[in-house]
């Protein structure tokens, strides 16, 4: 059922002026924004340029939906989980003295739900 709305997507998409030729690309967009989600977890790149990282993290996501390519989704997912992990332990450690911080421990969770669910659909797959 998943698959037909996945296909479904990716017909809408191509439909649109931009998105064709993006679709082939999500995956590559997936990983650039996760890798600096990544440097952003010990350096500081600005208010600007995250808000711009995660509205490309979200439109790579669709891409990635739309070419049922969940294997990306996985990794993207995962790498999410441990950044929000380093930042749990930033925060705890460090930042607020032993206090947790409640956005990187929801974020744990629900990024690792999605890469959990993106596992299951990888092992379908093979």
């Amino acid at each position: 059922m998943f698959e037909n709305v996945c296909t479904e997507l990716r017909k809408y998409l191509e439909t649109k002026p931009v998105f064709p030729v993006l679709l082939g690309f999500g995956h590559i967009i997936l990983y650039v924004t996760v890798g600096f989600f990544f440097i952003n977890a010990f350096t500081y790149l600005g208010n600007l340029v995250v808000s711009l990282l995660f509205y490309a993290f979200m439109v790579s996501v669709v891409l990635c939906v739309a070419n049922k390519n969940f294997q990306a989704l996985m990794i993207g997912f995962g790498v999410r989980v441990i950044i929000c992990l380093i930042n749990l332990f930033q925060g705890f450690f460090f930042e607020y003295g032993f206090l947790m911080d409640w956005s990187a421990l929801f974020g744990i969770l629900v990024y690792g739900f999605f890469a959990y669910e993106a596992y299951k659909k990888t092992l379908k797959k093979a």
